[in-house]
């Protein structure tokens, strides 16, 4: 179990303790600026941690995938199944530029000036970030295989995905000051979880890999 894991453990612990260490850092160095939420916008701390993790866990991601073919070379099944970590590799490198470079920020303002003629942004990136979540929920049922079969790592997964379905909310018609710190409280507890998930199942191959060269 990833909670008897002591490598785990510790990698558990310190992303938890730098997320909440540097939300509360940008809060409390907020009220020094006329916007208490300025930490928490583009190119500010909370953007940088926010990316790396992203980027972590894209490395990650492609780590597992590089040791999957290693551990089901024999296998054509299962390494058609392993797919999906190269895909997540692809898709937590493409969030880390979207992330430090906001592509998604004003996404709704073009959609809605190019096919509705409305020169007013509606304010609702938090619906052009869900398309995150349906590429999510395709790629779940699509390789459900290999995914169920990691319980714990599914979990966090699953605590990462509700955090992220409430930055998503937070971010529809989020403008105030409040709103805009909860949201990417939540987005970057979100994306740790996310990372912690992958990393489980990296401990795990790296354990049968180890299992493999031990015998």
């Amino acid at each position: 179990m990833w909670y008897n894991n002591g490598m785990f453990k510790k990698i558990f612990w310190i992303v938890v303790l730098l997320n909440y260490f540097a939300i509360n850092y940008c809060i409390f160095s907020g009220f020094g600026f006329e916007d208490v939420s300025f930490l928490f916008q583009e190119h500010q701390p909370i953007t940088f941690i926010s990316a790396l993790q992203l980027a972590l866990t894209s490395f990650v991601a492609l780590f597992i995938y590089i040791l999957g073919r290693m551990i089901y070379k024999k296998d054509s099944g299962h390494l058609k199944l392993i797919r999906i970590w190269a895909i997540s590799a692809a898709v937590f490198a493409f969030a880390v530029i979207d992330e430090y470079f906001m592509l998604h920020e004003g996404m709704d303002g073009n959609i809605a000036t190019a096919f509705f003629g409305i020169t007013e942004n509606p304010h609702l990136d938090g619906l052009t970030l869900s398309l995150y979540g349906v590429v999510a929920l395709f790629l779940f049922f699509r390789f459900k295989e290999e995914l169920l079969k990691y319980k714990d790592a599914l979990l966090l997964f699953v605590i990462g995905g509700f955090f992220f379905l409430v930055s998503i909310t937070l971010d529809i018609k989020s403008t105030e000051q409040f709103r805009i710190i909860l949201e990417e409280s939540a987005k970057i507890i979100a994306i740790g979880f996310l990372f912690l998930g992958h990393v489980s199942i990296l401990i795990e191959h790296l354990r049968k890999v180890d299992q493999g060269l031990s015998r």
